[in-house]
């Protein structure tokens, strides 16, 4: 390789890497409240049936939860029931092969190393059904209880790709799901 393409390819590879990163400073219509950080159990869940478990409970009560920003907690739960429908039978629309197998494989990669996604959290699904923020929290944490059993009950050879990430293994788009019902629930207000 010559030295000019090897230069090239390591600005394009750092300033790949930086994407997530960057997407860390929040505005501040986005900051967290430091005591759900520290208080929350939706923030300790690990995976979907962890979720799963939660919404159930608060299925049973739902008084109480209340949420930071312009999303009230229906859509919020409808938001991340979508995207996890979507994995089922399609995005609406998708980025481009190019960035899906190189800045969405690595974005994917370092939120699945954090721990820990960060994204627009009032950005909806794009190409996606419009969900009205007078969706009833019952109506929305009722959604997001059937798609994560119907995630549970997919094939990994029926999921379809992701609209930003590409091709994920089952267990890749669990990390995927969790990590953002997580980021959104950062959100909640104690």
């Amino acid at each position: 390789m010559k030295r000019k393409e090897f230069i090239k390819r390591s600005a394009l590879l750092y300033t790949i890497l930086q994407l997530p990163l960057q997407s860390e400073s929040k505005s501040e219509e986005e900051t967290i409240p430091q005591t759900a950080a520290k208080e929350s159990p939706w923030l300790e869940a690990d995976d979907l049936s962890d979720f799963r478990v939660l919404l159930v409970g608060l299925q049973s009560d739902p008084k109480g939860i209340q949420l930071a920003g312009n999303w009230s907690p229906g859509k919020v739960f409808a938001h991340c029931a979508q995207s996890i429908e979507y994995s089922l039978k399609g995005y609406p629309e998708m980025k481009s092969s190019l960035f899906r197998g190189s800045v969405g494989k690595v974005a994917f990669s370092i939120f699945a190393f954090k721990n820990k996604m960060n994204h627009g959290l009032e950005e909806p699904i794009p190409g996606a059904e419009d969900i009205a923020n007078v969706t009833e929290l019952k109506v929305g944490i009722k959604r997001l209880i059937q798609a994560i059993d119907d995630f549970s009950k997919t094939k990994e050879s029926s999921l379809r790709p992701h609209f930003a990430y590409g091709d994920l293994t089952k267990e890749e788009y669990e990390v995927a799901h969790s990590l953002h019902i997580k980021n959104h629930m950062e959100r909640i207000l104690m």
